[in-house]
C-alpha cells in the first residue's frame, strides 16, 4: 500500500490549529494516515520531548506584557521568557504570552506570584491543558526554551482602578492601583494613573511613600550614611543629622511619591497627586517588571 500523502490544505488546516512548520504537519499527517486529531496528538507529543531537550536552555529574553478589564477592576502582568529577541517577536510566542497573562489575569493569586507556581494548573479560559503543557508546546514549535517567570494580578477595592502601562518593545511594564473617595471620579483617576505608571517605568521606584520602606533596610541605610560621614571624618555628635539628610535623598530616588515628577523636575510626584483635585486620591500599590 502506498505512503498517504496529505493535501495542501490538510497541511495548512494542521498548521493553524498547532502553529508547527510545514513539514513537523506533514510528517504528522503522514504517520497518522491524515487522521487531523492524531496528527494534531503527534505534534503535542513532539513539542513536550523538544521542551525537555531546551530546558536546560538560558531564556534571557522575552516579553513583559500586561492586561485590564475593561472597567479598570483588575490588572494582571507577566513576564514571559526566551533566548532570543528575534523569538520574542514571534506571532506564536506573543500568542502564548497573551494567553497567560489571560490566565493570570482570572486566576493567579493576588500580589506578584512566582511562574513555576501556576505551571500546573489548567489554563484559563478555554482550558483542556496546563500551563506547562501550553509553554512546552510553542517550545516545541519554536525549537527555543521559554519559561514564564512571574505574574502580578491586583484586584481593586472600591471605589479604585487598575492601571497599565508597556514600555514600547515590551521590556519593561507596569501595574498600578489607585484608590479615590468617589466613583464619579474615576476617569480622571485613570488619567493620573497614567501618568504615574509612566514615572514609576522610567524612575523605577521600590516603595510608594517612606513609610513603606522596611525599619531593616530604613536602618542599613542608616548606618552606611553614618558610616560614609565619619569616613569623612566629619564629627560625631552631627552624624545622625548627615544621615537624616542622606536619608532624605534616598527616598528621592526610592520613593514615588518623592521622587520629581519626570516631565517636570520642579514638581514631585506628591505635588503632581495633590494638583489632580481628586478627592481622597491614594497609590495603593504598583509593581514594575523589568526583564532581567
Amino acid at each position: 500500500m502506498s505512503e498517504y500523502k496529505p493535501t495542501p490544505a490538510e497541511i495548512k488546516q494542521l498548521r493553524e490549529r498547532t502553529l508547527a512548520g510545514f513539514q513537523d504537519c506533514q510528517k504528522a499527517l503522514i504517520e497518522a494516515g491524515g487522521d487531523m486529531a492524531a496528527a494534531e496528538e503527534i505534534i503535542r507529543k513532539k513539542g513536550l520531548q523538544v521542551a525537555v531537550k531546551k530546558a536546560h536552555r538560558v531564556a534571557a529574553d522575552g516579553l513583559i506584557v500586561a492586561k485590564v478589564t475593561d472597567d479598570w477592576s483588575s490588572g494582571a502582568l507577566v513576564e514571559v521568557n526566551c533566548e532570543t529577541d528575534f523569538v520574542a517577536r514571534t506571532p506564536q510566542f506573543q500568542s502564548l504570552a497573551a494567553a497567560l497573562v489571560e490566565h493570570a489575569l482570572l486566576a493567579a493569586p493576588e500580589g506578584i506570584t512566582e511562574g513555576n507556581a501556576l505551571l500546573d494548573e489548567e489554563l484559563k479560559p478555554e482550558g483542556g491543558k496546563t500551563v506547562k503543557v501550553a509553554v512546552d508546546e510553542v517550545i516545541g514549535q519554536i525549537g527555543e526554551n521559554m519559561c514564564f517567570s512571574r505574574a502580578a494580578r491586583f484586584i481593586a477595592a472600591q471605589p479604585g482602578l487598575v492601571h497599565s502601562y508597556i514600555h514600547p518593545p515590551g521590556k519593561v511594564g507596569v501595574l498600578i492601583e489607585l484608590g479615590c473617595d468617589r466613583k464619579e471620579d474615576l476617569p480622571k483617576c485613570y488619567d493620573l494613573a497614567h501618568e504615574l505608571a509612566l514615572q514609576i517605568a522610567f524612575s523605577d521606584p521600590s516603595y510608594v511613600a517612606p513609610e513603606d520602606i522596611p525599619e531593616e533596610v530604613l536602618t542599613k541605610e542608616r548606618n552606611l550614611a553614618m558610616e560614609k560621614a565619619r569616613e569623612q571624618g566629619k564629627p560625631e555628635h552631627i552624624l545622625p543629622k548627615i544621615a537624616e539628610g542622606m536619608l532624605r535623598k534616598f527616598y528621592e530616588e526610592e520613593c514615588l511619591l518623592e521622587q520629581p515628577f519626570a516631565k517636570d523636575n520642579k514638581l514631585t510626584v506628591k505635588d503632581v497627586i495633590k494638583a489632580s483635585g481628586i478627592a481622597g486620591v491614594t497609590v495603593r500599590r504598583f509593581v514594575r517588571f523589568a526583564l532581567k
